[in-house]
């Protein structure tokens, strides 16, 4: 299972990452877009559950989902929130939120147009009527200028990685390698190896537009990262922001 051996290390490889600016984003649609000021919001892909974390401190009302369970394990133990395993494209869900997250480009696991399709469904069946849908991509852009040939690694004191990524140019496909040595939980001198290999496609903004099912969302906006501003062909994150007719 992919983040297996990633889960417990996540927050310190991405130290980095502006969490910050989605959640300054999710605040600023739910003013402008939301028919409530506290949305009770279903997050995909929730990872660790750090944007989930500062949201619930906002007084939202949240769930968290992720494809791996040991991204669910660290979110519940370490943040306390409530989260569920669960598959994008087939949410098993009764209840309906005002608002269903996909960020940190986790859409870009879905690696046909048909997974899309699912995907949309599935979110569509899991929000209230006029309930909100913000998700975000990377671009050809972002994995040509930054990805096509990277490599990167830490050393912490219990884990280390190396990460090879690069950029499939034909098949328009960002991999990203992980080599892991994790400290033997049983024997605290030995160090464990794993390898994962992550998978994203990288299709055009005009490709999941086409995509959505304009029967059920209408689209309120396509963003240039973090903005209001409509995106270009230099966007290296894109934002989509849906509502369900």
């Amino acid at each position: 299972m992919q983040y297996d051996a990633l889960a417990p290390m996540y927050d310190r490889l991405m130290f980095h990452v502006e969490y910050d600016e989605w959640v300054k984003l999710i605040r600023r649609v739910v003013l402008k877009y939301g028919a409530s000021r506290k949305p009770g919001i279903l997050e995909l892909g929730a990872g660790t559950g750090i944007v989930g974390a500062a949201l619930r401190e906002y007084g939202y009302r949240y769930i968290a989902t992720d494809l791996s369970p040991s991204m669910c394990k660290v979110a519940r133990s370490v943040r306390g929130l409530p989260v569920c395993a669960a598959d994008a494209r087939q949410l098993p869900f009764k209840k309906r939120f005002d608002m269903a997250l996909f960020l940190y480009d986790g859409i870009n696991y879905m690696m046909t147009l048909e997974d899309y399709r699912k995907l949309f469904a599935s979110v569509y069946d899991a929000l209230e009527e006029g309930g909100l849908f913000l998700f975000d991509i990377t671009t050809r852009e972002n994995s040509v200028k930054y990805f096509s040939a990277y490599m990167d690694y830490e050393d912490y004191d219990d884990i280390s990685f190396v990460r090879n990524s690069w950029f499939e140019f034909g098949k328009s496909v960002q991999h990203n390698d992980f080599t892991i040595f994790r400290q033997s939980p049983q024997n605290p001198g030995l160090y464990e190896k794993y390898v994962e290999n992550h998978r994203q496609k990288v299709y055009s903004v005009s490709e999941i537009e086409r995509s959505i099912p304009k029967k059920r969302f209408n689209v309120l906006g396509i963003w240039d990262g973090y903005t209001f501003k409509k995106y270009t062909s230099k966007s290296i994150r894109v934002h989509f922001l849906l509502e369900k007719i």
